[in-house]
């Protein structure tokens, strides 16, 4: 079964607490940069939308990488970058249409959202509940 982070621009504050618990999740630290998702602010302020992989059914992500590094997992279908195998080329960055694949110039590989095995922090931690993991 396909799960995925749907998010709710209406409900969403612009607080930027999801980008802190998933960036606390994933490397220990309160860094907006490391996070797996990011919030857009627009129209001067005024409208906030959570960024987000929607773990695409036809992953273009998947298909664009060409050392095979990206793959989706059989039993949830997350789409997970393995780390061993990425060569670092951006290919997957490019073709994310909708901007959820993140380069970590430390590491130098390409990073997204995991889904924290099924428990996402910034689903927990969403104070509006402008995220829900469906």
């Amino acid at each position: 079964m396909r799960r995925s982070i749907i998010s709710y621009f209406d409900l969403c504050t612009g607080c930027r607490i999801c980008e802190l618990a998933c960036s606390f999740a994933k490397y220990g630290a309160y860094s907006p940069r490391k996070a797996h998702i990011v919030v857009s602010i627009e129209s001067e302020g005024l409208r906030a939308q959570p960024v987000i992989c929607i773990q695409c059914k036809k992953a273009a992500c998947i298909r664009a990488c060409p050392a095979e590094a990206i793959s989706r997992e059989e039993n949830s279908g997350v789409v997970l970058i393995n780390k061993e195998l990425c060569i670092g080329c951006r290919s997957c960055v490019s073709a994310c249409p909708v901007g959820a694949i993140y380069f970590d110039v430390e590491s130098n590989k390409a990073s997204k959202c995991d889904l924290c095995n099924g428990d996402p922090a910034c689903v927990k931690y969403c104070p509006t509940k402008a995220l829900v993991l469906k």
